[in-house]
């Protein structure tokens, strides 16, 4: 009887130690994964962690006025405003042709002494001359020819080749008995005027 007794009661502390250890081992060993936050839960976690008052550095930056790529300062602006120059107005009073020079630049003639005093016109070009006191410009364009017949002289304002008309017809006489001043049609098929070196005129 005793035998048996005892026999139970090891039975009996096994039993009670497997369901001890298997009370442990299914004990939890860790806090389960928590679900996702949403967005919002967490901005506004983020705020109560900084406080109502406080801001976070992506915020500040944020709050800065954004500046587009073609955006320049103020201050750019004006100092390339400044460094165009500005264009003057030459001056015009004149008391001869030899006072009218040209600025290709502008495409004006003024008597300012730096600019370009063109040689006489041939063929075609720009004339510059006193006109009433001020300088004035003539363009010349090219006159096409098939003869000499094609072309005359033009006086006015200052002297330089056209075409023949019934008006104004070829000149005719020897240089510097009859005409100082004749055309001929070149063989470039363009008038060309002649000023003829005559002595005493």
């Amino acid at each position: 009887m005793i035998t048996r007794a005892r026999g139970r009661r090891v039975v009996l502390t096994a039993a009670v130690a497997l369901a001890a250890t298997a009370c442990g081992g299914s004990a939890p060993r860790g806090r389960p994964p928590a679900p996702p936050r949403s967005p919002a839960l967490t901005a506004s976690s983020a705020r109560s962690q900084h406080g109502a008052g406080g801001t976070s550095h992506a915020g500040g930056q944020g709050d800065a006025p954004a500046r587009g790529q073609g955006d320049e300062p103020a201050g750019s602006r004006k100092d390339a405003a400044a460094a165009q120059p500005r264009e003057r107005p030459f001056p015009a009073a004149c008391a001869g042709d030899a006072d009218c020079g040209y600025d290709p630049a502008s495409e004006r003639c003024g008597a300012d002494p730096r600019l370009n005093r063109q040689p006489p016109v041939t063929d075609q070009g720009i004339v510059c001359y006193c006109d009433a006191g001020a300088c004035a410009r003539l363009r010349v364009l090219p006159v096409p020819c098939e003869g000499d017949h094609d072309c005359a002289v033009a006086h006015e304002p200052r002297a330089h080749p056209v075409r023949a008309t019934r008006e104004r017809p070829h000149e005719k006489g020897r240089p510097c008995r009859d005409l100082t001043l004749s055309t001929t049609c070149e063989r470039t098929n363009i008038c060309t005027l002649h000023r003829h070196a005559c002595p005493g005129r």
